[in-house]
């Protein structure tokens, strides 16, 4: 579990048992998941996904309250997806829109 504030706003970052089994370094995960935090604390988005170069795509669910909970739920290593290039071009070019 990862606690910080962002724009004053207390927000966790939890990660699902099998992430926390299989992840040692989670600091490179947590990053990433702050990256888009701002972005979706201005949404009401219930779930997210995060490109990372390295762990491959992050999934998660935002659950809203007092204290905005970030569940990282799942990690699809860039292997396992199939036409990853285009996949995450799109993702990319929509995120910058």
């Amino acid at each position: 579990m990862y606690r910080t504030t962002v724009n004053g706003k207390e927000i966790i970052i939890t990660l699902a048992p099998k992430i926390r089994k299989e992840i040692t370094d989670r600091d490179p995960l947590y990053e990433a998941v702050l990256q888009t935090v701002e972005r979706l604390l201005q949404t009401k988005q219930p779930t997210f996904a995060v490109n990372h170069a390295m762990l491959g795509l992050i999934i998660g669910e935002v659950q809203r309250g007092e204290v905005t909970v970030f569940a990282v739920e799942h990690i699809i290593p860039k292997q396992n997806i199939f036409g990853s290039q285009n996949f995450f071009s799109t993702i990319e070019q929509q995120a910058n829109l």
